[in-house]
């Protein structure tokens, strides 16, 4: 950098350089929520006996196995057998006061459901389906409690059983009134907007939803006490250290050998961090490297308190027995970083980042923004420092809209900033280098229109604008 510290000050270019320190070392600042401690709310409804078409042998099963595992779990269930539509106003406000201030909030069905229109739709005991106007009166939007839970739970986990070869669909379609209604077998498509919302990149991260069987087919209901898929969550949910986003995939692969390929589940897992119904026991490796905010409830270590002579080799030899491991791959990175051999902390930090693990994605990024164990690559330390972002990374954030980079700048860069304005619509005066007053004002409403931090010529802002190539290069010390 001592190439712009007569022009930037060494003050104030060490504040830039400040920033993208804390978030190379600092753990990552989520909710940490997803230990065995805290809120745990769940509605689980399970319909067997229904009154208009042939009663299902195993949901009422399904939903009481499902709501004992979840109590051993901690949750606090709403466990609910053959409801009818008008047990559901009360079914789902007193769900929706046991979602307050709740960590991990799930919502397991298992009955009939039906698809119109894209839409999931679930069936209650005295459900009918003779005419259009039976899908009011009768079908509860299976999105609507996703959505409830979204606004109150920081994870939530949406389950649906409920693929299940569906009379309901001949009843409807001979009424000829579902013509034109997009009447399906099986469930809507699971990343759909009947799922999901895209309205906000990030809204949607803490959720998980699952499907008996894949989107548009039919699951079966099952000969033993439990349907295929319900067993086979049964048989995984209360595994101690099994991280749930490998959980649904090892219930996908067991069903899919019981049923020999015949039922293919499907799920969309998006989650910030690591989340565990039963925390792991923690390794010698996250004790010695762990950052303080953790899914594994060790305290953790502050950067500049690793001893890496330990962490090193703790977290090498619990990498020999799960060499895939995000959590322990981040520990290493962190280690080797803190002992200053960032080539090697780039691979690993690396590595966990291609797992998803988002401390390791917003840590890979500040390492291509500073060129530390790598070429200084600002295009990809900010999509990576984005990436974080949207998958709620606090400290991401922090980096995109929280250090100036005119601290950097000579009157070339601020050049190309004004020029921006003006080809966007905005007057910072003469194009001449000089970024003053009316420079800023003009910055500060191109970043208000854009909904943009209002903190300098930010990372952020650079990136919005095209302008990521004028940052000069720049070393740490």
């Amino acid at each position: 950098m001592a190439s712009v510290l007569h022009k930037a000050g060494l003050g104030l270019l060490l504040a830039v350089s400040w920033y993208f320190i804390i978030l190379a070392s600092a753990a990552q600042a989520q909710t940490t929520a997803f230990q065995d401690a805290g809120k745990r709310a769940a509605l689980v409804i399970g319909v067997s006996n229904y009154k208009n078409v042939p009663a299902l042998p195993n949901p009422a099963n399904d939903a009481r196995g499902v709501a004992v595992a979840l109590k051993r779990l901690g949750f606090e269930v709403q466990l609910h057998i053959d409801p009818q539509r008008s047990d559901f106003t009360r079914i789902l406000g007193d769900f929706s006061v046991a979602l307050e201030d709740s960590d991990i909030a799930m919502f397991f069905y298992a009955g009939h459901a039906v698809q119109i229109d894209g839409i999931n739709y679930l069936a209650p005991a005295d459900t009918r389906l003779e005419s259009a106007k039976n899908v009011s009166e009768f079908l509860v939007r299976a999105d609507g409690i996703s959505q409830m839970m979204d606004s109150k739970a920081g994870v939530r986990i949406t389950i649906l059983d409920a693929c299940r070869d569906n009379p309901f669909i001949e009843v409807a379609a001979g009424s000829g009134e579902f013509e034109n209604r997009g009447l399906g077998r099986g469930l809507a498509n699971i990343s759909g907007p009947e799922t999901i919302r895209e309205n906000n990149n990030s809204s949607v991260y803490g959720s998980i939803i699952a499907y008996a069987a894949a989107s548009g087919r039919t699951a079966a209901d099952g000969e033993g006490d439990h349907s295929p898929y319900t067993g086979a969550l049964l048989q995984h949910i209360e595994q101690p250290g099994l991280e749930i986003g490998q959980m649904f995939r090892n219930v996908a692969a067991s069903v899919i050998k019981e049923t020999r390929n015949e039922q293919q589940p499907e799920y969309l897992v998006r989650l910030t961090d690591e989340v565990y119904f039963r925390r792991p026991e923690p390794s010698q490796c996250d004790f010695l490297a762990a950052a303080p905010q953790n899914q594994v409830g060790v305290p953790g270590v502050e950067f500049d308190r690793i001893d890496f002579d330990k962490a090193i080799p703790a977290c090498e030899t619990a990498l020999k027995a799960q060499p895939d491991h995000p959590r322990l791959l981040y520990n290493l990175g962190r280690a080797f970083d803190a002992a200053g051999r960032y080539e090697e902390a780039v691979v690993y930090y690396g590595k966990s980042a291609e797992l998803g693990f988002v401390s390791a994605i917003s840590s890979y990024g500040v390492m291509n923004m500073n060129g530390q164990g790598t070429a200084q690559n600002f295009a990809k330390g900010a999509e990576l420092l984005k990436k974080a972002r949207a998958l709620g990374s606090r400290t991401a954030r922090i980096s995109m809209t929280s250090a100036d980079f005119s601290v950097l700048f000579e009157p070339t860069e601020f050049k190309a900033v004004q020029r921006k304005l003006v080809e966007t619509g905005y007057d910072p005066g003469p194009i001449d280098g000089d970024f003053d007053d009316r420079s800023k004002a003009a910055l500060a409403a191109y970043q208000q229109e854009n909904s943009l931090a209002t903190n300098g010529i930010t990372l952020e802002t650079l990136d919005h604008m095209g302008l990521l190539g004028i940052i000069p290069p720049y070393e740490l010390n």
